[in-house]
């Protein structure tokens, strides 16, 4: 998978949602011309990925209990944005967090402050957030889902969770665990943290989480 094939992905994605790609390129430039020539440690992300067992921590209802059930030990752990909340409940924190900055902001702040990666991502619909709270963070690697430029990078991936999982496999991880990630009809509590209950997905949520479903069977597929 390269980024043609990304690019062809996201043009189907952008039909299906309705989105403005010329909003995700604005968002990309603005998100560069915030984090200008600030180091980003993209080479501890590889040394912490590459060859390592990943596992990769979804938003879904099923979070709770399958991380209870989890063997997390010698594991590099990436969380997608509201799964921090989760992970950091039970004392455990994060080496990755993947997020575009829609999930509980304390939670994610203090994940970085104890050492997370963050993987902030650029999109039409998060520029006032990136604006507001991408400088508060370090050790930040910044994303978009556009054509890439040098100091914004493409994992691929669209939603958190599947995003995640293309940078662990990209990056060269060993293996990689999903955890809380179930593509239903069921918006988990720890995926927007306006609404903490597990909740049914609304139309476009229940869309995009097709979308992620797919996008990781993509990779799925790729290892066969």
């Amino acid at each position: 998978m390269d980024l043609d094939w990304w690019m062809g992905e996201y043009r189907n994605i952008c039909r299906e949602l309705g989105l403005s790609p010329q909003e995700d390129y604005r968002a990309r430039d603005i998100a560069s011309q915030l984090i200008g020539d600030k180091p980003q440690p993209l080479g501890k992300l590889e040394s912490i990925v590459r060859n390592h067992r990943v596992v990769v921590l979804g938003a879904g209802p099923s979070l709770e209990n399958e991380i209870d059930a989890a063997d997390l030990r010698g594991k590099t752990i990436i969380t997608s944005d509201g799964a921090t909340s989760c992970l950091l409940e039970r004392g455990v924190f994060p080496d990755v967090v993947v997020s575009d900055l829609d999930g509980k902001l304390e939670d994610l702040l203090i994940a970085n402050r104890l050492g997370a990666i963050m993987v902030i991502h650029a999109h039409g619909d998060n520029i006032s957030s990136l604006r507001l709270f991408l400088p508060k963070f370090k050790n930040v690697v910044v994303t978009t889902q556009v054509e890439p430029v040098k100091n914004v990078q493409n994992f691929f991936g669209f939603t958190d969770g599947d995003r995640a999982v293309f940078l662990a496999y990209n990056l060269g991880a060993s293996s990689i665990e999903l955890v809380g990630f179930d593509f239903g009809d069921v918006v988990g509590k720890y995926s927007d943290p306006k609404n903490p209950t597990n909740h049914p997905a609304s139309e476009r949520k229940a869309k995009k989480l097709v979308i992620a479903k797919r996008l990781i069977g993509n990779i799925i597929k790729e290892k066969r």
